[in-house]
């Protein structure tokens, strides 16, 4: 990938250095901040344990994957627009499409691609009694399709699935060769199974912010690179283009300029691919420019309101500012932007010590019967930081952390949804006080399933009151209240 400065390129350091600025103080968990001008790489910022090496969870950016899949079958003559869903999965509707409800048999692809579907909401879900796909068939329609914006993820799991059974492939097999390979993208890069096995083509693609940089730029490019038209440029047209009206249906303010084929339409004649906690690529064709974000701000935004804030701040630190021409290289500026490169890991707020710690280390408490099955905890501080040791239903786990710094470890007791990996992430815990007798813990971990916890202790004489925040679905026993009383004979 090519790189340059950002002053060669039109762009001031020292707004780039604003914008980032702005993320730090405003506390989003950054994992990554990439940004292109005129196809080169002019600033790229990394928190640890990320690089530019090391694959990222999309999310919903999977999406536009799925979608550009979708159009290379249609380049291909394997697929249309205006085929029906119903005709890719017989075994859905084994009677026919005279059995199907008239608003199912009568989607269609284009439908499923502008999220036009006739449901009001996703069907399938983690512990539904069948399978994901299946779940479009069996859920009864709401409306007509493609009338009106609803997102479903559903609809990209078909699409997805669709590419994989005209193919034969799995859906990144399918792109490698013809998309993916002749741009540059990193090797091995995948997209997470559903729990039926087919690929998550709405929220599962692994792959690093620099692949995310290069698919982007590919569909600013129209679908062209290095001269070669990798996909048609029609297509690309239609899939960054407002297909579908989003104005009363998008959530935030930068969710209601439009959809295409699983891309946004932004402010400011923009396009972006768009994930949950904060994963974005932003394309701004009339400047050439491009945003490319990772991060885990699920505790710090709802949804679909971060892209909202993220771009903001974009367009007021950024976008003002840059020039056709090349500017005049300013040294101070680069090296004040060079520091801001080390993005910060986030940290629990608080000081570092509390008369409580004397008083509280190494006494267990035993824990009132809790839905999430905690039996006992421990904790023991240092000077520097200190180790959570519980006990829940599955075994007993020691989670170490620092005051106002992170400490790696290994987390022992991670509930994967996706995947067949084991049940244990890398993650990095910090911690700070409150108050004198309230404890904050952050932990994250760096996985595919980008989880985090947030639990604070209260110690209150004998006692202890837990309030643990975590990930939704993915941490079920790390959530809610929690109360204990110090080891006695007595009961609690």
């Amino acid at each position: 990938m090519n790189s340059m400065t950002p002053e060669s390129a039109g762009v001031p350091s020292s707004a780039i250095s604003a914008f980032l600025n702005d993320l730090r103080e405003n506390h989003f968990n950054m994992h990554s901040v990439l940004i292109m001008r005129n196809g080169s790489l002019i600033a790229e910022a990394y928190a640890p344990p990320y690089d530019k090496d090391r694959k990222h969870r999309m999310y919903s950016v999977s999406k536009t994957f799925t979608a550009l899949a979708a159009g290379l079958m249609i380049d291909e003559g394997r697929l249309s627009l205006d085929d029906k869903i119903y005709t890719f999965f017989p075994e859905y509707c084994p009677g026919g499409p005279e059995t199907l409800d008239p608003l199912l048999e009568s989607a269609t692809v284009y439908d499923m691609l502008t999220m036009q579907d006739c449901h009001d909401s996703t069907s399938h879900g983690i512990g539904i009694a069948y399978n994901w796909l299946e779940s479009w068939f069996i859920t009864p329609p709401s409306h007509p399709a493609g009338i009106i914006f609803n997102y479903n993820t559903t609809s990209t799991n078909l699409i997805a699935a669709i590419v994989e059974r005209l193919s034969g492939v799995s859906m990144m097999e399918y792109l490698y060769p013809r998309l993916l390979d002749p741009i540059g993208f990193s090797p091995g890069c995948y997209c997470l199974p559903t729990p039926d096995g087919d690929s998550f083509g709405g929220s599962g693609v692994m792959c690093t912010p620099r692949d995310l940089a290069k698919l982007a730029q590919l569909v600013m490019n129209g679908g062209a690179w290095d001269g070669k038209q990798l996909i048609s440029e029609n297509f690309i047209k239609m899939a960054v283009s407002a297909q579908a009206d989003t104005s009363l249906t998008g959530s935030s303010i930068e969710l209601q300029n439009g959809y295409g084929f699983y891309i946004w339409r932004l402010r400011h004649n923009g396009f972006a691919f768009f994930g949950i906690f904060s994963q974005i690529a932003a394309g701004f064709p009339d400047n050439r420019l491009l945003l490319v974000t990772t991060g885990n701000t699920a505790d710090l935004y709802d949804g679909d309101t971060v892209i909202t804030n993220i771009m903001e701040r974009f367009y007021r630190h950024i976008l003002p500012f840059i020039s056709d021409r090349p500017l005049p290289e300013d040294e101070t500026a680069l090296n004040e932007l060079k520091l801001l490169l080390n993005l910060p890991q986030m940290t629990a707020p608080g000081l570092p010590s509390s008369p409580f710690m004397t008083d509280t280390t190494s006494l267990t408490y035993h824990m009132r019967p809790n839905e999430a099955g905690w039996r006992y905890l421990k904790f023991n501080f240092l000077s520097d930081g200190g180790t959570l040791e519980y006990t829940n239903r599955r075994g007993t786990y020691v989670i170490p952390f620092g005051f106002g710094h992170n400490k790696p470890f290994v987390f022992k007791d991670f509930s994967r949804l996706f995947g067949n990996g084991p049940n244990e992430c890398e993650a990095h815990a910090s911690a700070g006080w409150i108050n004198e007798h309230t404890l904050a813990i952050y932990i994250y971990c760096n996985d595919e399933e980008e989880a985090y916890i947030k639990l604070n202790a209260a110690f209150i004489s004998e006692k202890i009151v837990l309030y643990i925040k975590s990930t939704n679905g993915i941490l079920r026993d790390y959530a809610n209240y929690i109360y204990g009383l110090k080891k006695t004979d007595g009961r609690i």
